[in-house]
């Protein structure tokens, strides 16, 4: 036999033996779902069906952990940052770029603090990227040259909407999409009243149509979801140090991620950037802290 037909019947038996063994392809999108102010509260009285069928597909807790303080910059920075208050300096709401108390202990191309965003666009820069988000001040928290698309949409029906038309017209490698109703709900009425419960009920039909957005554009079994929060809340309000602010949901699904797997180690939220560079096959930044969460993932 020829050298050359050895290679290819090599190959061939290769390709067999992974079929037969079931093996997934690798995943090939990410999209991430950010509602604020969706604490595991959240999920005492709400029904959920969309992120329930994620935690049984999937792997979840409801006991990972924000940042402190409990305010919505310093959670979302850390979130996407991969490290805490502490090194990226993001420290309270008011914080800008050119405005801080804490000096970053890096920065990236970006000017700040480097972001998964940031380094998707670095180590693969010809992927499609997109930001969506209806509290504006989130933006401020990313590099500008990062995502190809970055929009402040008004509110989380029309936010969600606009998620459904880009993925099915972009296909994004990463997209995140950032929800702001549930804490309008909580600050309005109390995070634990019906109309909180109301606003994370309709949260839960924005993720449903974006899942079918996935499956029409033909990406669902490609794409790995996941969903979490900056903080929940007590009473009306937020930024202390209750249990109740600090427990935030943490629910991912997709390929190459356990199925009902509930996470008994701890996570935090910092931990979601370097997650998401294992998944997105990124090489994490030197100065992130935390780490992946790798309990949610298949054993091999």
């Amino acid at each position: 036999m020829k050298p050359l037909s050895i290679i290819l019947l090599f190959a061939l038996q290769l390709f067999s033996t992974a079929t037969a063994n079931g093996a997934a392809p690798k995943p090939e999108h990410v999209l991430v779902i950010g509602c604020d102010g969706m604490g595991s509260v959240a999920f005492e009285k709400a029904s959920t069906p969309a992120m329930r069928k994620l935690m049984e597909q999937g792997a979840y807790t409801l006991k990972a952990r924000a940042v402190m303080p409990t305010s919505s910059s310093p959670n979302w920075a850390s979130m996407i940052m991969g490290a805490g208050p502490e090194q990226h300096g993001v420290t309270s709401n008011d914080w800008q770029p050119d405005k801080f108390d804490i000096a970053p202990q890096a920065v990236g191309t970006g000017g700040i603090f480097p972001t998964i965003f940031g380094l998707m666009r670095e180590q693969r820069p010809d992927s499609q990227i997109i930001a969506l988000y209806d509290w504006k001040d989130f933006g401020r928290l990313l590099e500008t040259n990062a995502p190809n698309i970055t929009l402040h949409v008004k509110d989380a029906i029309e936010t969600a909407q606009k998620a459904v038309s880009l993925i099915k017209e972009k296909k994004p490698e990463f997209m995140f999409v950032h929800f702001d109703g549930v804490d309008h709900a909580g600050h309005a009425f109390g995070w634990k009243g019906p109309q909180y419960v109301k606003a994370v009920e309709l949260t839960d039909s924005l993720v449903d149509a974006m899942l079918e957005a996935l499956e029409s554009a033909g990406i669902r079994e490609k794409t790995v979801v996941l969903i979490t929060a900056d903080h929940g809340g007590k009473g009306t309000s937020h930024g202390g140090n209750s249990m109740d602010e600090l427990l935030i949901p943490w629910i991912i699904s997709g390929p190459g991620i356990a199925a009902g797997k509930q996470i008994s180690t701890l996570v935090n939220t910092f931990d979601t950037a370097p997650t998401l560079a294992r998944i997105l096959r990124l090489k994490p930044h030197p100065a992130w802290i935390g780490k992946p969460v790798d309990e949610a993932f298949k054993q091999e």
